[in-house]
């Protein structure tokens, strides 16, 4: 597998994580995920991605902000910081029961990913 130009820092198991899944999915080999929690326990395939990737973006889905403290504890570098809630004004709660306004702002939330990740993957 290539060394993506773009990882995406998601906390592990969140909507954040879903988000970036369904992202993913018309993205490609461009783009990889790097969950918190695979970084955390030293995965060598997450660790050689975010080491080598070009542009790394750090996924919050709500304002608990949870991938932002951890990353920032850990001291992981990170080149942009998106908050899904904060941006899009969306509620995706981490640990609540999901309603039907939560999948459908998965879907808003993994467009304005796919979005902001083709702007940067156009950059010199």
């Amino acid at each position: 597998m290539s060394v993506p130009l773009v990882c995406l820092v998601t906390c592990g198991e969140s909507l954040s994580e879903l988000i970036a899944l369904e992202a993913l999915k018309e993205l490609g080999d461009s783009v990889g995920l790097c969950p918190l929690t695979a970084i955390t326990r030293g995965v060598p395939e997450v660790i050689g991605r975010i080491k080598n990737a070009k542009h790394i973006i750090l996924l919050d889905s709500c304002s608990l902000r949870c991938a932002k403290k951890t990353a920032d504890e850990l001291g992981i570098c990170y080149d942009e910081y998106i908050n899904l809630e904060e941006e899009l004004n969306i509620r995706t709660p981490c640990y609540e029961n999901p309603s039907v306004e939560v999948v459908d702002d998965i879907g808003l939330a993994a467009a304005h990913l796919i979005e902001r990740i083709g702007e940067v993957l156009k950059e010199p």
